[in-house]
């Protein structure tokens, strides 16, 4: 775990303020995807709650549309899909999940995560068929006696997170049904305690630590964390959470927000490419073991991503001569003929502003992939996409960009071999002229 090392001047500092920052500031890199989760389950289940999604516990919201704009309550979704959004309870016993029957053609993936944002499995067509089944979500102790396929999870709070697809505007209504179609059957749970008693005070370092030690109550700190949470009890934080972070010492609360202030900056820094290539992704998404930085920057940029087995997100920053993307300016990526995404399901282009969301836009279109209607090929079968702010005497391959900074995720759904092992190279994104 990479530790954040304190400029010269701060060594000369309190001794707690250099303590606190030097475990503190890990221990919130460590933590940081756990309290997104802890957020966003609060944000989905709390009953003072207004958000949309809201739902009781082992319970499934469909959507009715595909995400816009409009839609905050989870970073860089897709543009493609109806989602399904579910927090599962297994503390009462296991939960059975109903899978229904869907179209030959109809991707789906109901992707099953733990609350350290492992993505420990998905359903889909690949495993699960499209004729419907039943699986039994248990944690490892119990012992599931529903007829059905088990499903180990290795936390009592699992976020399902499935995603439906929706094959063009004349499909809505036939994607609707298909989603609203899924279950899920168990008590009905009051949740991890953390979730319960989220803090939110409008004091972003004091809250996220406050929150960090709460969560010890339902995942107590693992391995790699065990040492930095025993030195920060012997300066008076105390696990999980007994303390308020607002009545610890001035030196301490001082050491916590210099940490924080390190943990967002490293994690900032580095959910962009540190090369300035137009297109990073990584094969490491979802199953992260002990690669606690990338598991944070996956949070902050892309919670809740599927293992690359099921689907690679590539992510651009920057055009190819390296300067960042901004609406201030044209771009162009042109697949050559034959160089499509090489995929087995789907592919897709998306935009999203710098707040991590999509960009509103005057013909509402957020992406751009291999089922978007009336896209226009060259003579040669190439396909010439257009990114910018002002709408170009086409719209036919325009994909929208906001007037400020933004970035660009091209998903692969069932990525093929030649992308996965390198053979297949991702074409840059060119500033044109103007």
């Amino acid at each position: 775990m990479s530790v954040v090392e304190p400029e010269a001047n701060q060594l000369r500092e309190d001794p707690v303020v250099t303590l606190v920052r030097m475990c503190a500031g890990p221990l919130a890199i460590a933590r940081y995807p756990v309290v997104e989760v802890m957020r966003t389950c609060a944000l989905h289940t709390l009953p003072h709650s207004t958000s949309p999604l809201r739902r009781p516990f082992n319970t499934i919201h469909a959507s009715t549309h595909r995400w816009t704009h409009e839609d905050r309550d989870i970073v860089t979704p897709a543009n493609d899909f109806l989602y399904l959004n579910a927090w599962i309870d297994l503390s009462g016993g296991p939960v059975v999940l109903d899978i229904p029957a869907v179209d030959d053609d109809r991707y789906y993936v109901v992707e099953l995560l733990d609350a350290f944002t492992n993505n420990f499995v998905n359903l889909s067509p690949r495993n699960a068929g499209t004729r419907g089944g039943r699986f039994v979500l248990h944690t490892p102790e119990q012992h599931p006696t529903s007829d059905g396929k088990p499903v180990a999870c290795p936390t009592k709070l699992v976020w399902m997170l499935g995603r439906v697809l929706v094959k063009g505007d004349d499909d809505l209504a036939q994607a609707q049904q298909a989603a609203s179609a899924f279950r899920l059957d168990g008590t009905r749970g009051a949740g991890p305690v953390c979730v319960g008693q989220w803090h939110d005070s409008g004091d972003a370092a004091l809250d996220f630590f406050q929150n960090v030690f709460q969560s010890f109550a339902d995942l107590p700190p693992c391995n790699d964390e065990a040492a930095l949470v025993s030195a920060l009890e012997r300066v008076g934080i105390r696990a999980p959470g007994e303390r308020s972070m607002a009545a610890l010492p001035e030196s301490v609360q001082q050491g916590l927000r210099e940490a924080y202030a390190d943990a967002q900056r490293l994690i900032v820094a580095f959910t962009a490419s540190r090369t300035r290539r137009s297109w990073t992704y990584s094969l490491g998404l979802g199953r992260y073991g002990h690669r606690h930085l990338l598991r944070a920057c996956i949070a902050m940029k892309g919670l809740g991503a599927l293992a690359a087995d099921e689907a690679v997100y590539a992510t651009a920053d920057f055009d190819e001569a390296g300067e960042n993307l901004d609406g201030g300016r044209r771009y162009e990526l042109y697949f050559p003929p034959g160089q499509l995404p090489p995929v087995d399901a789907l592919w897709s282009l998306s935009l999203y502003g710098a707040d991590r969301y999509f960009a509103d836009n005057p013909v509402r279109r957020y992406a751009i992939g291999d089922r978007t209607h009336g896209l226009q090929y060259d003579e040669h079968g190439g396909l010439r996409i257009e990114i910018q702010h002002e709408a170009p005497a086409s719209q036919t391959n325009w994909l929208p960009a906001p007037a400020g900074s933004f970035y660009l995720i091209l998903r692969f759904y069932h990525p093929q071999a030649s992308f996965l092992e390198g053979r297949y190279v991702i074409p840059p994104v060119r500033a044109v002229a103007a």
